[in-house]
């Protein structure tokens, strides 16, 4: 019976492998993303966190939305930085957080997103050719420990390129991720494990988020 048991386990562990396989494999070479072509220089600017409509580029701020501490997005910057650095074979201009524009982060009473014309104006007086803009959308972090928590990380990280001389929206990421044991939902099996089995912080989840944006940008 006890054997029985264990075969069963594996089999749906193998099924939720293949189905992450599946999930994650391009439908077809339309879903594969371009590379930016290295004639262009990519300008990076700081983490920032919308906290209304009117800063939003596209989308819309998430009900309960989380705030994330500024420390932690200074140390977010410096994870990009690894990351593109690590990840990618291209020269970055990194844009310091002191550079930012006071009103990207100034209240203005609006229900539509309307920071895209703003964040162009930001990139032509920075000099840049593309821009790159990463921004927290909501950030909960874990509360307990890597053995275990009473509430496990949420994040959801949005990745923005805009072609700053055309005034358009290249490309976006989105990467938002709640994590949850194998007993919640199997098809996490596989980040589950390469995690160690460990329950991570809201920084790592967004450094995953970071990857993915290489991925999906073309970087």
């Amino acid at each position: 019976m006890r054997s029985r048991l264990y075969m069963l386990v594996l089999c749906l562990l193998c099924l939720a492998l293949a189905a992450g396989a599946c999930s994650r494999r391009p439908r077809s070479t339309a879903d594969v993303p371009r590379p930016i072509s290295a004639k262009y220089a990519i300008s990076v600017a700081p983490f920032t966190q919308p906290i209304n409509a009117s800063q939003l580029i596209v989308g819309r701020i998430p009900e309960d939305q989380g705030r994330i501490p500024h420390d932690m997005l200074l140390a977010l910057d410096m994870q990009l930085r690894h990351v593109l650095m690590t990840d990618t074979r291209r020269q970055y201009t990194f844009i310091a957080p002191q550079n930012l524009p006071p009103d990207l982060t100034t209240f203005h009473s609006s229900e539509q997103p309307q920071a895209l014309p703003r964040w162009i104006d930001y990139g032509k007086k920075q000099g840049a050719q593309l821009l790159l803009i990463p921004q927290v959308l909501d950030w909960h972090e874990r509360e307990g420990s890597r053995a275990g928590v009473t509430q496990s990380a949420h994040v959801r990280a949005e990745f923005f390129l805009l072609k700053v001389d055309e005034g358009t929206l290249m490309n976006r990421s989105i990467y938002e991720e709640k994590q949850v044991g194998l007993t919640e939902n199997l098809l996490t099996v596989g980040s589950f494990f390469k995690r160690g089995g460990a329950w991570v912080t809201a920084e790592d989840l967004t450094v995953d988020g970071m990857r993915k944006a290489v991925k999906d940008l073309g970087l």
